[in-house]
């Protein structure tokens, strides 16, 4: 199972316009994907969100969930690697879940970055889609697709998170 889960503004954007980060996200927002994040065995991210919550990971001491991050020079990250907990590999996609799965790891969180969200979903392997709206526009920024993919999704249930936030999960439409 795999979940893409991600926050964004109103007008589609992941981050603000060279500035890396989710830090326009809402507390309610924050609160509940370290809720939501409690559900889940391994977490992907690409390596530009990697090196935005570097410190947090690398200092977290939860055992709970492997982080596997995406990048096109593992080697380059040995010094950061943790196995079990915090691994990088280049791998596509298919094979990032089929090795997780072999692992005992099958309820995945993707975290990101656009490039990540747009190889897991054009491969076709995203069962669950979370966005988070969050009340801002910024006009130019990261959107959540690196690249144009037309797909469809059903929505399967909504939420208010907080006074302002708002959580939409879709399913894909087969």
């Amino acid at each position: 199972m795999l979940t893409l889960i991600a926050a964004q503004t109103l007008d589609g954007f992941i981050a603000r316009q060279n500035q890396p980060g989710t830090d326009f996200c809402s507390d309610a927002d924050a609160a509940f994907l370290r809720s939501a994040l409690k559900d889940f065995d391994s977490l992907v991210m690409g390596r530009k969100t990697y090196d935005t919550l570097r410190d947090r990971i690398q200092n977290s001491d939860t055992t709970r969930y492997l982080r596997k991050i995406v990048t096109r020079d593992p080697a380059s990250h040995a010094a950061d690697t943790k196995p079990d907990l915090v691994e990088f590999t280049s791998a596509p996609p298919d094979e990032i879940l089929a090795e997780l799965a072999k692992r005992g790891r099958n309820k995945t969180a993707l975290l990101g970055g656009g490039e990540i969200y747009t190889r897991f979903l054009s491969a076709g392997l995203v069962d669950e889609l979370w966005i988070t709206i969050e009340p801002l526009l910024f006009g130019a920024g990261t959107p959540l697709l690196s690249q144009p993919l037309e797909l469809q999704f059903k929505l399967h249930s909504s939420a208010p998170l907080g006074k302002n936030a708002l959580l939409l999960k879709y399913l894909p439409q087969k």
